[in-house]
């Protein structure tokens, strides 16, 4: 599987013809941004996964899109977004899967998991399947949570300070869309963004 890294702004609007792994790391520096991520598939046989991995700066905004078209029959896409949120940042996702009448035995399924570790955040999702065949399995979820007291508790009780513990909590976050990714270069990509 070919691993395709992609702008960390913009629109692309891509027609995979082979199996691909697209990966946008979102710009940690920036107060502002917004990706959005169309995979139209009229090509049979062809799987992607769509990866979005994100630590959100304080005071920051983003705006973020999916929408996977799969418009034959045999396609697959696994599409994940993982975001840790600081102070005060805004994540607005959209994500859709479409699935026309002609695109039988199709699989996609969208993940958005938000990781809060600040106060006043602000996370909208909106997943949505619009499925016009009967014959495909397809799934969206989205979830959102805080740094576990007990565990940072435990931690700390172990000899770590609190922000240590915070820190070792996120990269356990985001281990988990590593553990899911099979090609090296993709997790060297991921794991020198988080290194940052």
């Amino acid at each position: 599987m070919q691993v395709v890294l992609l702008d960390q702004q913009g629109d692309h609007l891509l027609q995979p013809q082979e199996d691909t792994l697209f990966l946008v790391l979102l710009d940690q520096q920036l107060q502002q941004g917004q990706v959005k991520v169309d995979l139209t598939f009229q090509k049979s046989g062809v799987s992607c996964q769509l990866v979005f991995v994100g630590r959100l700066a304080p005071n920051s905004s983003w705006q973020l899109e999916s929408n996977m078209k799969h418009l034959t029959n045999h396609t697959s896409c696994l599409t994940d977004v993982y975001l840790s949120q600081a102070d005060r940042s805004r994540v607005d996702y959209f994500g859709q899967i479409h699935i026309g009448r002609e695109a039988r035995a199709t699989k996609s399924f969208l993940t958005e998991q938000s990781l809060t570790l600040g106060r006043a955040t602000f996370n909208r999702s909106r997943p949505i399947l619009e499925i016009f065949n009967n014959k495909v399995k397809a799934s969206h979820s989205a979830s959102s949570s805080r740094l576990s007291e007990t565990d940072l508790f435990y931690l700390m009780s172990r000899g770590l300070k609190r922000d240590e513990a915070e820190q070792l909590l996120e990269e356990a976050f985001f281990n988990k869309i590593l553990d899911t990714i099979k090609s090296t270069e993709a997790k060297k990509l991921i794991k020198e963004y988080l290194a940052c």
